[in-house]
């Protein structure tokens, strides 16, 4: 494989990351605006805790504490745009 080629496959990666990052923003919206009605905390820690375990169980443990950081980046940023959407539409 040339230099070129895995560029070409990382670019088509990246694509595909943005989509699913576009579209879990979007969940998180809609997860906002449930929090919102039913007095839900945006932040739970012992939910991120658990799912960060559940997702992390089975990969290999050289990637897993760049894999822990990956998630851990992603629910910041859910949670971030969580507060925002709330305060946007004034919730």
């Amino acid at each position: 494989m040339t230099l070129e080629e895995a560029r070409e496959k990382i670019d088509v990666i990246d694509k595909d990351l943005r989509e699913l990052f576009l579209k879990r923003m979007a969940v998180s919206a809609e997860i906002a605006e449930i929090k919102a009605k039913t007095g839900d905390e945006i932040y739970k820690p012992e939910r991120e805790a658990m799912l960060i375990e559940k997702l992390t169980a089975d990969v290999d443990e050289k990637m897993k504490p760049m894999y822990i950081s990956f998630i851990k980046k992603i629910l910041s940023l859910s949670r971030e745009y969580q507060y925002k959407v709330m305060k946007d539409k004034d919730i």
